[in-house]
């Protein structure tokens, strides 16, 4: 659920990061290839859009403009599209990375105005959600335009919340947007953001269910203490 062409930066010579599991309360090393698999996720049951084979054409040019922001080289304009395209969805996709196992009822009204009982899955809700006029995207906010910097950051995670949306005020448009590229990289787009900030600790509140990080950098004992605290809103 969290893209491992993404991940792999914070990998280590071995493709290992830390992965905590935020829903579980489990901490443990992992393979970049099972760190936050969930299989058959995003098949959906009721819509017929693939969601699986979409996902994967923004994830590989998404990865690939990725890694030439990560390499300091000039951006093209298709660049910075795929950019915000893999941010959208990982901004999407985060919003539910925590209801891989929901199924909620629904009813659907046919061609010839019967109805037939139907459970959607997290596929179905994902395709349903942006598509919804109040659903916040990403590429509706012309974002290619705005100005990107990188700014250097020491053991920086990540996770399945790592985009960061900031306003100035609470009613206030939003103005800047953050992402980390690798441990030592933060993608800032839009307005500079003010002074030090402790960026993990403002993902991990965001992140619903998977952080991960370099190893050893995660504090994999704590996780049933992270979760506990999550639970009971003092984390």
């Amino acid at each position: 659920m969290v893209t491992r062409g993404y991940i792999s930066a914070w990998a280590n010579k071995k493709n290992v990061v830390d992965v905590i599991d935020l829903q579980h309360g489990r901490g443990y090393p992992s393979s970049i290839m099972n760190a936050s698999v969930v299989s058959y996720v995003y098949d959906p049951q009721v819509m017929s859009l693939d969601l699986e084979s979409e996902y994967g054409r923004i994830e590989s040019d998404g990865v690939v403009a990725i890694n030439r922001l990560r390499n300091s080289q000039v951006l093209e304009r298709r660049d910075l599209d795929a950019v915000v395209a893999f941010l959208d969805m990982h901004l999407h996709r985060g919003r539910y990375a925590d209801r891989a196992n929901v199924r909620v009822p629904a009813v659907l009204v046919m061609k010839d105005g019967t109805s037939q009982d139907a459970e959607l899955k997290l596929g179905d809700m994902l395709i349903l959600a942006q598509q919804h006029p109040e659903t916040l995207r990403l590429t509706s906010l012309g974002l290619a335009q705005w100005t990107w910097r990188l700014y250097p950051v020491d053991n920086l995670a990540t996770g399945d919340g790592a985009v960061l949306l900031w306003r100035k005020t609470a009613d206030a448009d939003l103005s800047t947007v953050t992402f980390p590229l690798s441990p030592t990289q933060l993608l800032v787009i839009g307005d500079p953001l003010p002074g030090e900030m402790n960026m993990n600790a403002f993902l991990a509140r965001n992140c619903r269910r998977w952080m991960v990080g370099q190893r050893g950098t995660l504090p994999l004992d704590m996780a049933p203490t992270l979760v506990s605290a999550r639970v009971t809103g003092q984390g």
